[in-house]
């Protein structure tokens, strides 16, 4: 599937996200370009955020019911108290990571632990919007 040829790029479609496999390198540098669907980035944004606000501490003004959840805050306020930069930085790691990892699973590739994203945090997070599709370039190095 994979193949060492200088301009050779495959494309795998997943369920919910795209890869465009660049060339390998020759220090086993595998450049992957990864377009996630706007369903994918959502379910990923509330399951961060509904479990960073479920360990947030109370919110000012507003009272926790039994079992310790806080009802009907909007969501702008909840992102507000736990900062939009923080909320964003943690859902953009598990988008990368969760959609890396399951590319490589699928293709059954040895990789190392190093995951290099090709753009900043500052680029990908003026780039995401949950609910809508998010892409990244990413370099994996591959076991030899």
């Amino acid at each position: 599937m994979l193949q060492q040829k200088d301009t050779e790029i495959t494309c795998a479609q997943f369920e919910e996200f795209s890869v465009s496999v660049g060339d390998i390198s020759d220090s086993k540098e595998l450049k992957i370009s990864i377009k996630v669907s706007g369903s994918k980035t959502q379910q990923i944004f509330d399951d961060v955020f509904g479990k960073m606000v479920a360990a947030a501490q109370p919110i000012p003004g507003f009272r926790r019911v039994k079992g310790g959840k806080t009802p009907n805050i909007p969501k702008e306020i909840l992102l507000e108290v736990l900062g939009p930069s923080r909320v964003y930085k943690e859902v953009i790691k598990k988008v990368i990571n969760s959609t890396v990892a399951e590319y490589v699973e699928k293709e059954r590739l040895m990789v190392s632990t190093n995951l290099r994203v090709e753009q900043s945090f500052e680029d990908l997070k003026s780039t995401f919007e949950e609910g809508q599709q998010f892409s990244f370039d990413a370099v994996i190095q591959l076991q030899k």
